[in-house]
């Protein structure tokens, strides 16, 4: 699901800001610099900004300021700075962004995030790599992200001290490529699930073509049982252009051994290390604390810090504005949004972009009664954990210091990942500028399948019709319903007449009881609706 302008529509939207600021009366320049829409508008263009030359982003930076500047109220003019200087790059006011751009050390930052992004891989790589590290055994089903990086990321890139991109295996296929799409993931999950949801995403795939037999012509066999997945079948069958679509996973992208290899959190500003860190660097088990590290290793490589060029830690919202979308990969028990980065991407991505949700391996039971029941998935994001404390305070001061703070920032979360899941029961609640992100959201993709065995009626997750008013900026609508056997009555679609924006609209009823589906009448009256997929039962 997703939202945010188009790169070619950038320069429509900033004349369109710079004009009702300095063009109309004092009374709507105050009201367009009060609105939470101007920063939903800037967002947009900071989104097609992030992929331009720095002289060309200077350029818009400089009519934005150019407005916000023109305004005679000094505290209209305080609240488009900020908003203006958040959205640009964090900074207190545009103009402070817009000189920190234009300098030597910006440019190299933006250099930086641009690098990582061209760490990339295809979906090609990906299934080779497992494909190897499972016959070779060191990839179990069971194997979690942050094993693979501890047993084979870092291990293979000791002696060269490089992004696991850039290593010997990678190199043999191809090496970094350009990503289009970041995955968010956690490290406590499963790796096959990030790789099984990046296989989701890349061919538009529904779990059961996965798990039932006879699904493609060339498989008569399910293509992920017993916890294996047959990436040699899907390497050999899968067309060309879908092998070769490409992502970012901070695994490996980023080099462990400028970042986390050889660290222990809890020592390393003590001074017996920071007299020797590479010593310190080097044992297996810290020799202050004596605990055993996460990622041993023995380069001894000295770890950047933030505000160092060489730091790539701290460029990952950049790199959130690169690609075209985030690919948040969900595990049952929903590990990735009880990491605060992960919950933090989410948020960044929306505000300037598409966020798609993929859930392979279905919800834990207890998570779905959860959910059905109203409660909310993520307790707080105050809660979620990070491997670097430092990563978590500087995610959480900056979510504290917006609009509504920690509070406003769950609801958000939330209620975002429970439309994704079909349900739009709390909708209402989400306010402000999360409100505004909702309602420019373009792509929207509702999985239902996790409410086997409970729903018999879509008003039971969709109870008010006019909700989808709020998204009436949707151009693409895709629901999963496949495989709710007692779902019978779909009457709830009929508020879809509202998403008069609506070109794409998928529904998947197989395997349901559904007899009646006179809502759908509702397409009817859907004038731009230009590509329609029924998929229902027989």
């Amino acid at each position: 699901m997703g939202a945010g302008a188009s790169i070619g529509t950038w320069e429509t939207a900033v004349h369109e800001v710079a004009q009702a600021i300095t063009e109309g009366p004092p009374s709507a320049r105050r009201r367009v610099l009060d609105s939470d829409d101007l920063d939903g508008v800037i967002s947009d263009v900071v989104r097609a900004c992030q992929n331009m030359p720095v002289s060309s982003r200077s350029a818009v930076e400089a009519a934005l300021e150019a407005a916000i500047a023109s305004d005679p109220e000094s505290q209209a003019r305080q609240t488009a700075s900020s908003t203006a200087g958040a959205a640009l790059g964090g900074r207190g006011s545009a103009s402070s962004s817009s000189e920190a751009r234009r300098s030597r050390g910006e440019d190299k930052r933006v250099a930086g995030a641009q690098k990582l992004q061209d760490k990339g891989f295809s979906l090609r790589q990906l299934l080779r790599f497992y494909k190897h590290y499972s016959d070779s055994g060191d990839i179990a089903p069971g194997t979690t992200t942050e094993e693979v990086v501890k047993k084979i990321l870092i291990p293979e890139t000791a002696d060269e001290r490089c992004h696991y991109m850039d290593s010997k295996f990678m190199r043999q296929h191809g090496g970094g490529k350009r990503a289009r799409r970041l995955a968010s993931h956690a490290w406590k999950a499963k790796f096959l699930n990030t790789v099984l949801n990046i296989l989701l995403d890349a061919t538009g795939w529904q779990r059961t073509n996965l798990t039932e037999c006879s699904q493609f012509p060339w498989s008569c066999q399910p293509l992920y049982e017993n916890g294996q997945l047959k990436a040699g079948c899907i390497l050999e069958h899968v067309e060309s252009d879908i092998l070769d679509k490409t992502y970012w996973l901070c695994v490996f992208a980023v080099n462990e051994h400028a970042a986390i290899c050889g660290d222990c959190w809890t020592c390393n500003q003590k001074a017996a290390w920071t007299a020797d860190p590479e010593t310190h660097l080097r044992a297996k088990s810290c020799l202050i604390c004596s605990k055993e590290k996460f990622n041993p290793c023995q380069c001894g490589t000295r770890k950047t810090k933030a505000g160092e060029d060489a730091h790539e830690i701290d460029l990952f919202h950049f790199v959130v504005g690169l690609v075209d979308a985030l690919v948040v990969s969900l595990d049952p028990t929903l590990f990735a949004i009880r990491r605060v980065w992960c919950v933090a991407e989410i948020g960044k991505a929306l505000m300037a972009g598409t966020v798609y949700f993929r859930l392979a391996d279905g919800l834990a039971a207890e998570l779905v009664d959860q959910l059905w029941d109203g409660k909310d998935l993520l307790e707080t994001v105050e809660k979620c954990d990070a491997t670097n404390p430092a990563d978590r305070d500087a995610i959480l001061q900056e979510i504290r210091a917006r609009n509504g703070g920690v509070k406003a920032y769950d609801i958000f979360v939330n209620r975002l990942l429970e439309l994704s899941l079909g349900s739009v029961r709390r909708l209402h609640e989400v306010q402000g500028v999360g409100l505004q992100a909702i309602r420019r959201m373009q792509t929207l993709e509702m999985d239902l399948t996790w409410a086997f065995g409970k729903m018999t009626s879509l008003h039971e997750l969709m109870p008010d019709e006019k909700i989808f008013s709020t998204l009436d900026q949707l151009e693409s609508l895709k629901i999963n319903c496949s495989g709710l056997a007692h779902l019978s009555e779909i009457g709830a679609l009929r508020g879809i007449e509202a998403l008069i924006r609506l070109q794409k609209f998928s529904l998947n009823l197989q395997c349901c009881k559904v007899a009646d589906i006179a809502a759908l009448s509702c397409l009817g009256k859907l004038t731009s609706l230009l590509e329609l997929n029924l998929a229902l039962s027989t």
